[in-house]
């Protein structure tokens, strides 16, 4: 693959039974307490929170909003923040404006996530209603506007800040790389544990507008139904999107997961 056109991230990752910079959990008299998270849960409506366990919606088909007429420049440059429920047909309900930009141009976002199509947010593996965030910015030259998810989850692998090493390219097409901002660990398949087997596979995935990662791609296999663990653990990692003059675009990148056992 040519310099110019990729941006290449390594985001490295070590998972396993225990993690080499973290404590060690603590012990009881039949060996190492487990400590487990406790599952997501809804809210009184059945309504899920983006957490660790549950996959975020994503947007399968963008409507741009209509900006105001007679809006002047000055006015024009902004955004709308809204919160809403995606619900298990793909739709949106519940719209909230959070931080408005005036009324004109909050009924034209509100209109704009109305009609756009979602693929349903999971839990394990099943679909359920989850409330996510969206930023429609409203440009002085009246380029479309589109929702664009916002993600509020912290970077964390359940034991603390993941590093993260970005490799700018030369001549690379993006001003600024994606960032991930939650990366949840890749989980060790029964196989590769039971051989007590280390490997690394690297995982070359496409940051689309949004911040959501597509169209994964094992570059690096290690097997023992790793890739397929590694693939499971990508897609759920969310970023800030690369940037190019101000505006969110696509970048593919190397995502390189260890697993190991100790």
């Amino acid at each position: 693959m040519r310099n110019s056109e990729v941006l290449l991230a390594l985001l490295t990752l070590t998972v396993g039974t225990a993690c080499a910079q973290q404590e060690l959990p603590p012990s009881t008299d039949n060996g190492p307490l487990q400590i487990q998270q406790p599952p997501p849960r809804p809210d009184k409506d059945g309504v899920y929170a983006v957490v660790p366990g549950v996959v975020n919606p994503i947007v399968l088909e963008r409507v741009a909003a209509t900006y105001p007429a007679n809006a002047s420049p000055a006015e024009i440059n902004g955004f709308s923040l809204l919160s809403f429920v995606v619900d298990v047909n793909g739709t949106a309900s519940g719209i909230e404006v959070q931080q408005s930009h005036g009324a004109a141009f909050d009924a034209a976002a509100i209109e704009s996530v109305k009609q756009t199509k979602f693929q349903p947010g999971t839990l394990d593996g099943k679909p359920v209603p989850v409330r996510i965030y969206a930023r429609v910015r409203f440009f002085e030259d009246q380029r479309q506007a589109y929702p664009r998810i916002i993600n509020r989850l912290m970077p964390t692998n359940g034991f603390g800040q993941l590093p993260i090493r970005a490799i700018r390219l030369q001549n690379a097409p993006y001003d600024k790389p994606p960032v991930a901002t939650f990366t949840p660990p890749a989980e060790y398949s029964e196989q590769a544990r039971a051989a007590k087997f280390n490997g690394v596979v690297i995982v070359s995935v496409l940051v689309n507008e949004d911040g959501l990662p597509i169209d994964p791609q094992v570059t690096r296999s290690a097997g023992m139904g790793l890739d397929e663990k590694a693939i499971e653990s990508v897609l759920q990692y969310r970023f800030k999107p690369a940037m190019k003059d101000g505006v969110p675009v696509e970048a593919r990148i190397m995502v390189e997961v260890n697993f190991r056992l100790y």
